[in-house]
């Protein structure tokens, strides 16, 4: 039955990349060589360019940039310049210009007081330096050279040139701006032409002068109109009334009563009339003597039918009604009915009329609205034709008004540049400045000595430092090896040879790691440690082995057991054999106590070489056998110290994380890596084993917090001995042990 011990589960903290000031301190120190290199040679790079660099000097001079001649684009037509200012960066680039610079190297050719100078346009264009000035018309001409008189002679000839070139350059826009204007003349002309037959072309479309005027009229006219049509409606009103009156004293309808009064006054009816009443009277006076069906009776009756349809052929022709039977009957109309269907028919024809008029009224009503709703949009087009007449008039009279002045400026024209601070010869150089020069390279040479230092660190992963591992970890540091060229201490320490000093300080180093083991559980609880690394070749078996002596001489019994069967080390430090081992004791029935080996004279110290290599030592280490071991070792021993293979890339050490008591990660200055021991801490924290903290080996002497030997002149005796105290306290652990 296995034996569980609580396990402190390891959470794994990355690689702290950010900046910390300890840190960049630490990096400084670590890397000093590096800055020092990179500042001395920066320095002395710049002094010696400084030292041996020809003196330069500085000849300045300024040249005022008026610009009062008459602007040309002032005149706002298409086809113009579009700004009257002067560009000052367009006039840089023309001064700085190869053909100027040639008129200026002309010119000190042909004087005798300058040929003597030699000069060129690329020799001048690379020493010259053109500035305008902030918020003012003003260019600030710099010329270097290593002769100071010919600096400031290249300068008077460069002022004189760019003088004659702004008095050219006026005269040149001058004449370019009469041509320019001369030839948009007549396309201005012929547009304002257009613009006012434009004009013409209205009036005659619209007949009409002013738009405004004739708006006013057709108002006027439709306010009359309006009048008129409320005036017949109050008339038509009045006459219908009438009319309706003299119907009802009638007593007809109106239209029996005009035509009996049109037939009263028709010869041929009231003939027919009289002529219809005979025959009918005749017709009532037979029929009262004779029957229905006779001759006579017949006859008349006829006659009279024949007469009646005259009568309603000639009143339909007189009054376009059929007559009827009443008017042929009845007695002709009074006098007064007649005076009465006079009047009527007077008021139909008087309301007739009027109603004619009225409709007369409203069709005109309807074509003055129709003008009027037009009159905005020939408003709108008058004032666009207008407009455009004005601004052709405009332009037109701007042109040719600028012309005119156009040509008195040209016959008047004077430079409008002027040297403003003509040049003066340099008395003193201007570069090299050497304090400057020395200061900025002593500055550069350190900050890129730093930032190489800085950048070395970050794309080296190597612990350099204690205090690298401790910013990367959150476990216990164990302890702090030196680094040391003696392997065997157990050997020495038996023969009796006196340490070095640097192997003095590993073993100090051991044997305070060596008394803390017991402070790892509580009551003594870690008995089974195992000892695993990053990666090979940290100095973990050479560690493990010596600790092993250091505790068995401090009379402890001691197993070490080699569980490395892909690359054991720890027979070769003891000088052992390695013909059986532990894969011998896990594959055979082999008891483990005729496997191991004594390896000092006191008996504390067993060894358990790893045995020959077996073809998979991960099946071996998983088995149930090693847990049974570890147990049997767990009570026969005081402590059994294990080494195991690198725990990146190679699983046989998480087999044992479940079987062991703790385990201790070995990391080694200059060979582990901070990813690495991130990488191995989160391997083992996967296999949930319990790690009690981390051995930091190969301390050089620099690390002197963390290096035994500083302190070696403290606790070594002139002859060579060991200090008292020293002595009295291993020798009082050894009692307590026996």
């Amino acid at each position: 039955m296995t034996t569980e011990y609580p396990k402190a589960t390891y959470v794994g903290k990355y690689v702290d990349d950010s900046f910390k000031l300890a840190k960049f301190f630490r990096v400084l120190r670590k890397r000093w060589f590096t800055i020092a290199a990179v500042s001395a040679t920066v320095f002395a790079s710049v002094t010696y360019y400084t030292f041996t660099r020809t003196p330069q000097y500085r000849s300045t001079s300024s040249l005022l940039i008026n610009n009062s001649t008459i602007a040309v684009s002032d005149i706002q037509v298409p086809g113009l310049p579009g700004s009257s200012l002067i560009n000052l960066g367009t006039e840089v680039g023309i001064l700085r210009s190869r053909s100027l610079i040639e008129v200026a190297v002309s010119k000190m050719k042909q004087s005798p007081a300058t040929s003597v100078y030699s000069v060129d346009a690329g020799m001048i264009m690379s020493g010259l330096e053109i500035r305008p000035e902030k918020d003012a018309l003003i260019l600030r001409l710099t010329y270097t050279d290593s002769d100071p008189k010919r600096a400031r002679e290249v300068l008077n000839a460069l002022s004189e040139t760019y003088v004659e070139y702004s008095l050219k350059d006026r005269r040149t826009k001058s004449s370019t701006a009469i041509k320019f204007i001369q030839g948009k003349l007549p396309q201005i002309k012929q547009q304002l032409d257009k613009s006012a037959l434009a004009v013409t072309q209205f009036r005659k479309t619209y007949n009409i002068v002013d738009p405004e005027t004739y708006a006013a009229s057709v108002y006027k006219m439709r306010e009359a109109l309006e009048v008129q049509a409320q005036d017949l409606q109050i008339k038509i009103a009045q006459v219908q009334q009438q009319y309706e009156s003299l119907s009802r004293q009638v007593g007809k309808s109106p239209e029996a009563a005009i035509g009996g009064a049109i037939l009263q006054q028709d010869v041929p009816y009231q003939s027919l009339v009289k002529q219809f009443q005979e025959v009918e009277t005749n017709y009532f006076l037979e029929r009262t003597r004779f029957r229905e069906d006779h001759p006579n009776v017949l006859a008349l009756k006829d006659r009279r039918d024949e007469l009646y349809r005259l009568l309603e052929t000639r009143a339909q022709s007189v009054v376009g009604v059929k007559g009827s039977t009443s008017n042929i009957t009845n007695e002709p109309n009074s006098p007064i009915q007649q005076t009465l269907a006079t009047q009527l028919f007077e008021s139909q024809t008087t309301l007739a009329v009027s109603q004619a008029q009225l409709g007369s009224i409203r069709s005109a009503q309807a074509e003055v609205s129709s003008a009027f709703s037009k009159i905005p949009q020939i408003q709108q087009r008058y004032v666009e034709i207008q407009r455009q007449l004005a601004l052709d008039t405009t332009t037109y009279n701007k042109l040719t008004e600028k012309l005119e002045e156009l040509r008195i400026s040209e016959a008047q024209e004077i430079s409008s540049w002027k040297v403003l601070e003509p040049p003066l010869i340099p008395t003193r150089p201007s570069s090299p400045d050497i304090e400057r020069s020395l200061i900025t390279g002593a500055i550069a040479g350190l900050g890129l000595g730093v930032l190489l230092a800085l950048l070395l660190n970050r794309l080296d992963q190597r612990i350099r430092e204690v205090e690298e591992v401790k910013e990367i970890i959150d476990v216990p540091l164990l302890g702090s090896i030196p680094i040391t060229d003696v392997t065997a201490l157990g050997a020495m320490v038996n023969q009796g040879i006196l340490p070095s000093s640097s192997y003095y300080a590993f073993r100090e180093a051991l044997s305070s790691l060596a008394l803390n083991l017991r402070y790892l559980g509580a009551d003594n609880m870690m008995k089974v440690i195992a000892f695993t690394s990053s990666v090979p070749s940290e100095g973990k078996s050479t560690l493990t082995y010596n600790l092993a002596t250091i505790l068995a001489a401090l009379g402890h019994r001691v197993l070490l057991v080699d569980a490395d069967m892909r690359k054991p080390t720890i027979h070769k430090l003891a000088k052992l054999t390695n013909k059986s081992g532990l894969s011998t004791a896990l594959a055979t029935p082999s008891p483990w106590q005729d496997l191991i080996q004594a390896a000092d004279d006191k008996g504390n110290l067993h060894i358990l070489t790893s045995g020959s290599i077996p073809p998979n030592p991960m099946l071996l280490l998983e088995s149930a056998k090693m847990t049974a071991l570890l147990q049997e070792w767990r009570k026969e021993y005081d402590y059994v110290l294990v080494d195991t293979p690198p725990v990146i890339g190679i699983t046989d050490a998480q087999c044992l994380t479940s079987k062991v008591d703790t385990f201790i990660l070995v990391a080694a200055i200059n060979r582990s890596t901070r990813n690495g021991i991130s990488r191995a801490l989160e391997v083992l924290s996967a296999s949930r084993a319990n790690v009690s903290g981390i051995l930091i080996n190969m301390i050089g002497s620099s690390d002197s917090e963390y290096h035994y030997g500083y302190y070696d002149q403290y606790y070594l005796n002139p002859t060579g001995t060991e200090d008292e105290e020293a002595d009295s306290q291993i020798a009082a652990i050894e009692s307590s042990k026996s």
